[in-house]
């Protein structure tokens, strides 16, 4: 074990002490409650490792329980390691008022356990059990460092390094933490898209120029928030695609894109969620990541990276304090690697709204559109017909077959002469986003070039959406918007039924092509997203969209020969259904055996 202690110029909180154990490095943070190790002796001036025993008066120290904290609390925490057995500190108590049975006393011979020391402490101060170190006549915390080494990040918390490869990302023993019920989240480690604001800290949006432009911010986004007051731990930013536009991996000329952990390691991570997706693929020691989703920006990067996530209901919880230029289809998402903490995640980020259902045993039609599938990719086809399978056999229904296009002639919603729906539909979402992002940017350009007397840089493929989105008049662009909201309408009364009181109506859909899109590519050429295209549908109709992994394919790399592909697959329900879908897939996933649970890395299983 070594420490060092860096330069005052380093990036570093107040006294930034980092120490080595083993192959593991630690950053030390000053406990925040009490110097409660503060007289003890451990011998020497060196960094003394300590492991923290919480105990009270009257208390019996058994076998048995030193193992239950050994294997419940101990071997869960990644920043934990055996040399803090070395001095076992037993906190809350005189030791003349803790027995300690002679079976404990060997189990601490096992654990190699060198030291007990009895510290009485403060009633009032809150010490948790787990790790610390004792330096200085101080009580320190010893957060783990790991390395991004996928370049996820833009900026961790404690300590700060910007953008690239291995930058440095610290987190909290496990220990500390206890969810309750009013901290369900407690210990929670969550990483941020840099389009939301964090007080203290810049949103860079990935660009120079709004980093320039803009200040810290003062508070934090709602949505996170809610977060922080359930207990979370949220250990950085992690980057986005420029301006949350596209930019592809070589179009990323300012901050390098993030890796895709799956298959060869050169797939596109895809959206402009990528990082916040990615990172989920990547690193054991983050729980869950926050990102947002316009026109599939959120969705995209689930499916490529391996991991799940949902789109909420449009206008579902507080969006104050996220970017976005469009907010009739913005919205915060989230990712994770296990399904079945969705419903907890859920239940403590939106809040007590009141347009949220519960799970129920109503009977359920699962929509299979010939609009969408089968996809041109028949093993992708096959992994997204097992979740259907799945859904099927959970609830004891047959999927119904059905065609929008062929229901949107039947109904001619907006008369005859629209019979046609991706006629219809060809710009109805795109032109109105493109339009109010041109012109909500206009203050960003404005104020930049009168600060700095030049325009701001931004990547080519935004000046083309600018190019688009002044060029659209606000009579198209009403027009456009009109088109979506009978779209909107006539999907929910007509598809999804959403006011039907005795049954449920899902649907299932396919993300893009499932097909190797590796990161340096040609470039794709510039388009316009449809209206009919799948990705468009969840953000028309303001509804929530559950992206699952559903397994893998192989195929051919170009990099390595021969890897799997991650597969994803959509359910879509009306608004106000985000338990409900969750709850529905996990039961889907579970009857046909698909795994529920990623693991990180190449491959997801």
């Amino acid at each position: 074990m070594s420490s060092t202690r860096p330069p005052q110029s380093a990036t570093s909180i107040d006294d930034d002490v980092e120490i080595t154990v083993g192959d593991v490095r630690y950053l030390l943070i000053p406990n925040s409650e009490v110097n409660f190790l503060h007289g003890a002796s451990f011998g020497g001036d060196a960094v003394a490792l300590v492991l923290v025993y919480v105990v009270a008066a009257g208390h019996k120290i058994s076998m048995s329980a030193l193992r239950d904290f050994r294997a419940n609390i101990l071997e869960r925490d990644d920043v934990f390691r055996p040399d803090f057995y070395h001095n076992l500190v037993f906190y809350g108590s005189k030791k003349e008022d803790v027995h300690i049975d002679p079976d404990a006393l060997d189990e601490l011979a096992v654990w190699n356990v060198k030291t007990q020391t009895f510290v009485a402490g403060n009633p009032g101060a809150k010490v948790a059990p787990g790790p610390y170190a004792f330096l200085r006549g101080k009580t320190w915390q010893p957060w783990r460092i790991y390395y991004d080494f996928n370049a996820c990040f833009m900026t961790s918390f404690k300590p700060s390094p910007r953008a690239g490869i291995d930058g440095r990302v610290v987190v909290p023993s496990r220990c500390y933490f206890k969810p309750s019920k009013l901290r369900p989240l407690d210990g929670a480690r969550i990483s941020v898209k840099d389009s939301i604001d964090i007080a203290g800290h810049k949103t860079t949006l990935c660009n120079r120029s709004w980093i320039e432009l803009y200040p810290p911010k003062a508070e934090h986004a709602a949505c996170i928030q809610v977060l922080l007051d359930a207990g979370a731990v949220i250990v950085g930013k992690v980057k986005l695609q420029a301006m949350i536009m596209r930019e592809e991996p070589l179009e990323c000329v300012e901050f390098t894109a993030p890796f895709n952990p799956r298959a060869d390691g050169y797939q596109n991570p895809s959206g402009s969620s990528h990082a916040s997706a990615a990172g989920i693929g990547s690193y054991d020691w983050l729980d869950f990541s926050v990102g947002s989703d316009t026109n599939g920006s959120g969705r995209k990067p689930a499916s490529y990276n391996g991991c799940f996530s949902i789109r909420p209901s449009t206008g579902i919880m507080d969006r104050q304090g996220v970017v976005g230029y469009f907010p009739q289809f913005d919205m915060p998402v989230f990712y994770g690697r296990d399904i079945s903490r969705f419903s907890e995640f859920i239940s403590v980020w939106y809040g007590d709204s009141p347009t949220l259902r519960a799970p129920s045993e109503m009977p359920v039609e699962i929509l299979y559109p010939s609009d969408y599938l089968p996809t041109s990719n028949a093993a992708q086809t096959r992994l997204i017909d097992k979740l259907v399978s799945g859904m099927e056999s959970a609830l004891q229904v047959k999927r119904t077959h059905i065609s929008l296009a062929e229901l949107w002639k039947r109904d001619c919603p907006d008369g005859t002469e629209h019979r046609n729906i991706a006629d219809y539909l060809d710009t109805a979402g795109i032109y109105p986003f493109y339009h109010d992002q041109y012109h909500n940017l206009a203050p960003f350009r404005e104020e930049y070039a009168k600060k700095y007397g030049k325009p701001p840089f931004v990547h080519r493929a935004l000046h083309w959406q600018w190019d688009v989105g002044k060029s659209i008049s606000q009579e198209e662009r009403d027009e456009c918007w009109r088109r979506s909201e009978v779209y909107r309408h006539w999907l929910l009364g007509k598809v999804f039924k959403a006011d039907s009181k005795d049954s449920i109506t899902i649907m299932v859909l396919p993300i893009e092509a499932g097909e190797p899109n590796y990161r340096d590519a040609e470039l794709p050429p510039y388009g316009l997203l449809s209206g009919y295209a799948a990705l468009n549908m969840s953000p028309m109709m303001r509804a929530p969209e559950v992206t699952a992994p559903v397994g893998d394919i192989p195929y051919n790399s170009i990099v390595t020969q021969r890897e799997e592909l991650p597969i994803a697959a959509s359910v879509i329900g009306a608004p106000g259904m985000d338990l409900i879908l969750v709850d529905l897939v996990e039961k889907g996933m579970n009857a046909v055996g698909v795994p529920t649970k990623v693991k990180t890395g190449r491959s997801m299983y």
